[in-house]
């Protein structure tokens, strides 16, 4: 059955564009009310998709064999039906014979599951919608059942290859940290916003505050843990101006922090989860002046050490092939990690250098494989796994320091910051090779970068490195632009731009498929993949 139905509502304070849409549908009724007896039963919806021109489906979980209605809103408002006892959260008012826009039902199989899907038309106006879902079970005439009322959904349609501000923002600023799953389609991000942890709610795109946790700020990891904790490690101590050894485990569930000591003090290193659970912490500075750009090479260390979430102990691990700080620690499908790049210094002569080296971590052998080369070297490179297992690292700057190392005039200093990618592959014996991707739209380090559910990724924002000795000036040029990898051909295109510059960003990759883009400046922006 088909039905023309004429919309002209208000959103964002406005009212929309009167558009005609046609869509096939099932009625919904609700003229058949029940005597029910209550019992513990539990409904949930979740959301996949929502591209405009594509598709958005709706997994559902709920009481086994039970029947089921999906239904839609355009705005938000308590509505009690009390002959079944229950309250939504959204008006009625599409539940009869427009509830095809796109009302669904249905009964779940015996395992409890079900999925809703509905395609969003190539309209892009619909960008200007707020769509509220929400389920409900009626059980069959006669029997013991309760209806029940699942979580609320809001669906914002969005023009694919865009970004997009979300519906509601943090309410301390996010400046970078990191962010772990926190159940129920929400991640828990701290280390960002202070001494404060803040949740995001991906199905109403809605922050909320978290608890007191603990950031050491500048040049700190924050690492989210398997088991929903985040583990907070080195930085630059305000008190002292140098890196710090303190770290720190923040518990969300109970809302505590735990104060932790490494080994050795850390500022710029990296930190990565390992296939068995543990953190392997890799590098970074122990000491260093900012004004002495040679001081950054001298305390950069060759160490590791493993943290175990078990024990919340540091143990020390093997010693680097090469020292290196501003490196990037990703973690591979198999378990392993991947440490490349960053400043390094030359081992024996002892001369300061931008690797172009990569190691992958075994800890199953605790110790590191054969080096594989890149294609020359950087530093404050972004880096991401894969879906097949391969890792793409994005941009990054270079510094030659041929010149200067021997005249010691920061004149002579040569300085870039790289527009290709390198993208690493496990070979035969577990040897490590990397193939050159050339064509981002610009220069960048320190971007943000997520991998993408169709096996590409998203790399965004970042700078271009300042450097103008004869007029005295260095800092750092954000930028808003924003590549899409593409595996298979294996390519890189523009996408769209996000509406701020950010510096340091941090990615997020949501249970729906989009990637929400936070900190380094401006609001958060939800990126729409497909």
């Amino acid at each position: 059955m088909t039905i023309t139905v004429k919309l002209t509502v208000p959103i964002f304070g406005h009212k929309s564009p009167t558009m005609f849409v046609q869509k096939p549908f099932l009625v919904v009724a609700f003229a058949s009310l029940f005597s029910t007896t209550l019992v513990a039963q539990t409904l949930r919806i979740d959301k996949v998709g929502g591209g405009i021109g594509s598709s958005v489906n709706f997994p559902l979980r709920g009481p086994a064999s039970e029947f089921y209605a999906l239904l839609f809103a355009l705005n938000e408002q308590p509505t009690p039906i009390p002959a079944l006892n229950v309250t939504l959260d959204i008006p009625l008012y599409l539940a009869g014979p427009v509830s095809g826009l796109p009302g669904f039902m249905n009964f779940f199989n015996a395992a409890g599951t079900a999925t809703a899907s509905t395609p969003i038309p190539n309209i892009p106006e619909l960008a200007q919608l707020i769509l509220s879902f929400q389920a409900l079970t009626i059980p069959e005439p006669g029997t013991a059942g309760q209806s029940v009322v699942s979580n609320l959904i809001r669906l914002t349609p969005q023009v694919p290859g865009t970004f997009a501000p979300c519906l509601s923002q943090p309410s301390i600023p996010i400046i970078g940290g990191s962010f772990a799953p926190a159940g129920a389609g929400e991640l828990l991000f701290c280390g960002g916003s202070g001494p404060i942890a803040q949740r995001y709610n991906s199905n109403t795109e809605s922050w909320s505050l978290s608890g007191a946790a603990l950031s050491f700020g500048l040049l700190s990891q924050s690492t989210g843990l398997p088991d929903g904790r985040i583990l907070f490690t080195g930085g630059i101590d305000v008190g002292t101006g140098q890196p710090t050894a303190g770290a720190a485990i923040y518990d969300p569930v109970l809302q505590t922090t735990t104060q932790l000591t490494m080994n050795i003090a850390r500022a710029g290193h990296g930190a990565s989860v390992m296939g068995n659970g543990r953190v392997l912490v890799s590098g970074g500075s122990a000491t260093f002046t900012f004004t002495n750009i040679l001081s950054l090479f001298t305390g950069i260390s060759a160490t590791t050490e493993i943290f175990d979430p078990a024990t919340n102990t540091f143990a020390p691990g093997p010693n680097m092939l090469e020292a290196r700080a501003f490196h990037t620690s990703t973690t591979l499908t198999n378990g392993q990690v991947l440490i490349a790049g960053g400043l390094s210094v030359l081992p024996i002569i002892n001369l300061p250098t931008v690797s172009s080296t990569a190691y992958k971590f075994n800890p199953a052998t605790n110790s590191f494989g054969f080096p594989a080369f890149m294609n020359g070297g950087r530093f404050l490179q972004s880096a991401a796994p894969l879906s097949d297992g391969k890792v793409l690292i994005a941009g990054g700057i270079t510094l030659d320091l041929t010149t200067f190392l021997t005249t010691l005039n920061v004149a002579d200093i040569v300085i870039g910051t790289r527009t290709d990618c390198q993208m690493f592959a496990t070979a035969f014996f577990g040897f490590g090779t990397f193939t050159t991707v050339n064509g981002m739209s610009e220069g960048r380090a320190g971007a943000a970068i997520a991998p993408l559910p169709n096996g590409g990724a998203l790399i965004a924002g970042g700078f271009q490195l300042l450097l103008d000795i004869s007029n005295a000036q260095f800092g750092f040029n954000p930028t808003s632009s924003a590549d899409k990898f593409a595996q298979g051909p294996n390519r890189l295109l523009p996408t769209g731009s996000m509406a701020s510059s950010r510096l340091f960003p941090v990615a997020a990759n949501l249970p729906d498929g989009t990637v929400m883009i936070v900190g380094g400046g401006g609001q958060a922006e939800i990126y729409q993949n497909q």
